[in-house]
């Protein structure tokens, strides 16, 4: 009787098991909940960005809708809460474009493309952290209002101006 009673247990047990691996190994997500979004960029980012690349100084890349955490990051010496908050504060975010250099990817500066939704107020608040985030680390942030044609020798000057500028070296982490 105790040999079929843990035989019983044991088979529900393996069940169980396989039924769980089953669940995590496809993600734990239903067939079908997700879909393929027609482009990366907005038809406005689009058009931007087909300006940006052909004028960006030599040596210089860009890349889209880059993580700030990817960027940034948090300095030492925090305690565990308040380094938590700032990681959190910057893993949901991004910025549409990010200047590096080409040897070796280091980040020379970002670029927002500041549409009809950077006038409502809580947007506002999330440019006015990017903005302090950028300033902390060093890096410049570059804001370019959103329109249907832009000055290849205005975007260019901008661009070679935020440049120019010295960066910090990043903090030891």
């Amino acid at each position: 009787m105790i040999v079929a009673l843990v035989l019983v247990v044991g088979a529900v047990m393996a069940v169980v098991l396989v039924v769980l691996k089953a669940k995590f190994a496809s993600g734990g997500t239903k067939a079908g909940v997700y879909y393929l979004r027609k482009s990366l960029f907005t038809p406005a980012e689009r058009s931007f960005l087909g300006v940006l690349e052909p004028n960006l100084p030599p040596g210089v890349r860009v890349f889209g809708k880059v993580r700030l955490e990817d960027i940034l990051g948090v300095k030492a010496g925090l305690e565990r809460g308040e380094r938590q908050a700032a990681r959190n504060r910057i893993n949901r975010k991004h910025v549409d474009f990010l200047l590096v250099r080409s040897n070796d990817l280091a980040p020379v500066a970002g670029i927002e493309l500041d549409d009809s939704s950077h006038e409502e107020e809580e947007r506002q608040q999330r440019d006015d952290f990017v903005d302090s985030a950028f300033a902390s680390a060093g890096l410049p942030l570059l804001h370019f209002p959103a329109q249907k044609a832009y000055h290849p020798a205005d975007l260019r000057a901008k661009i070679a101006a935020a440049l120019s500028t010295p960066a910090q070296e990043p903090p030891k982490i």
